[in-house]
C-alpha cells in the first residue's frame, strides 16, 4: 500500500528529488531517488546519492528534479 501512496503524492518510485532547505542544514540540497512510500501518510522513502541506506522524509521536504533537461529525445 505505501508504494501506491507515493504515486498519489506525485513521486513515483525512481523519481529524482532534491531535499529542500527546510529539512535542515545537514540534508539541504542533497539529491536522491525515491524508492517508495513511507509508513506514515505523506512520507517518502528515498536513497540519497552516495548513500547505501534509505531515509524517510515528509513530502514537503523534497522537490522533484527534472531529469529530461538537456536530454535529447530519440524517436
Amino acid at each position: 500500500m505505501p508504494e501506491s501512496a507515493c504515486t498519489n503524492l506525485g513521486f513515483p518510485p525512481g523519481s529524482r528529488v532534491q531535499v529542500k532547505p527546510e529539512a535542515g542544514a545537514r540534508l539541504a540540497g542533497k539529491t536522491g531517488r525515491v524508492i517508495g512510500g513511507g509508513f506514515y501518510p505523506r512520507s517518502l522513502r528515498l536513497v540519497l546519492d552516495g548513500s547505501k541506506v534509505p531515509i524517510t522524509l515528509h513530502v514537503n521536504y523534497v522537490a522533484a528534479i527534472d531529469d529530461d533537461i538537456g536530454r535529447v529525445k530519440s524517436d
